[in-house]
């Protein structure tokens, strides 16, 4: 079972991963910023062999409610390193979808590497045992990207 982390810890790490979004994206003051954990799960066939691989990504979401703009900037789970940001704006999505029971977001748009985007906004994520996700709690941030999505985006 895995071990929880603190409050303390997760609100720390919600604060250094504003704070890299805020280093990365020049006009970082209009985003409010959410943590965004995503999975991205490749299948190969072989003749009698099927190899599943599993990737794992952590993004630093901001959200621009009077844009309707969303920026998202991959970062790795110890804030060391970053990838580019991409932004998507309403008019630019093909498709955008939250699922009703997991909150799976999933975005279509030629903006992405693989045309698409899925990941997760949890309020609370205070346990990891596979140390893939970084551990927050950010109850008022997910229920506005959340409420922002459904209404702006999808």
């Amino acid at each position: 079972m895995a071990k929880k982390v603190s409050d303390e810890i997760c609100l720390e790490n919600v604060e250094k991963m504003k704070e890299l979004f805020s280093d990365v994206i020049g006009d970082a003051d209009r985003f409010r910023v959410v943590y965004g954990c995503g999975v991205d799960v490749g299948m190969m066939n072989f003749v009698v062999v099927r190899k599943t691989t599993y990737t794992y990504a952590s993004y630093a979401i901001g959200f621009d409610e009077t844009a309707n703009e969303i920026v998202i900037l991959p970062i790795n789970r110890d804030f060391s390193s970053y990838g580019d940001p991409i932004y998507v704006k309403k008019d630019e999505v093909k498709k955008a979808k939250i699922s009703m029971f997991s909150k799976e977001i999933r975005i279509q748009s030629n903006k992405f590497p693989k045309k698409y985007i899925t990941f997760t906004v949890q309020e609370m994520l205070n346990q990891d045992p596979d140390e893939v996700a970084i551990c927050v709690k950010q109850e008022e941030e997910a229920n506005a990207f959340l409420q922002f999505f459904k209404t702006k985006f999808s």
